[in-house]
């Protein structure tokens, strides 16, 4: 089996995710599959796909939290300057709230949050993709892990799980 060849561009892009890269390798393998190791191949492919929706949704959740996050923290860090820049804003008591400085800091600390979440996801689910690749086990055996590990992914946002990482 061969991959493509470094100079195929549309393989080798450093404008895409892993996971964009995994489903592609994954993809040749399976067009250049012997007859005796395509059905293998083709249910790998499967796999690889599957996580690879999760991943590239993941993928585009983090890019939306991560700039909306970075908007937030400028935000917070200025708030305090923003009276002293615009002299209009002297003038709307509101502005120079406590209750609005805190709200835009909680705001901050939420996008991060949702932000780290869909990191840590887009992340696991690219690791998973590598394991099904890269794995001696068969598709079947593979496919339970892949199972239990994307039911895990699925469980959603807990700030629990977020919280007790930070103290440890």
């Amino acid at each position: 089996m061969t991959i493509p060849d470094s100079d195929d561009s549309s393989f080798y892009s450093q404008n895409q995710t892993s996971a964009s890269l995994l489903v592609k390798y994954a993809e040749s393998v399976k067009k250049q599959a012997s007859t005796e190791n395509k059905q293998q191949a083709e249910q790998k492919f499967l796999l690889v796909y599957d996580i690879y929706i999760k991943a590239k949704s993941y993928a585009l959740l983090n890019k939306i939290f991560f700039w909306l996050s970075g908007i937030a923290a400028v935000c917070v860090l200025l708030w305090p300057s923003l009276d002293i820049i615009f002299n209009p804003l002297s003038e709307i008591e509101w502005a120079k709230s406590a209750v609005v400085q805190t709200t835009v800091t909680g705001i901050a600390a939420l996008t991060f949050a949702f932000y780290s979440q869909y990191k840590d996801k887009q992340v696991y689910a690219e690791n998973l993709m590598r394991q099904v690749i890269f794995s001696e086990q068969s598709v079947s055996d593979l496919s339970l892990k892949v199972t239990d590990e994307l039911a895990r992914i699925d469980r959603g946002f807990s700030f629990g799980s977020f919280v007790s990482d930070q103290t440890k």
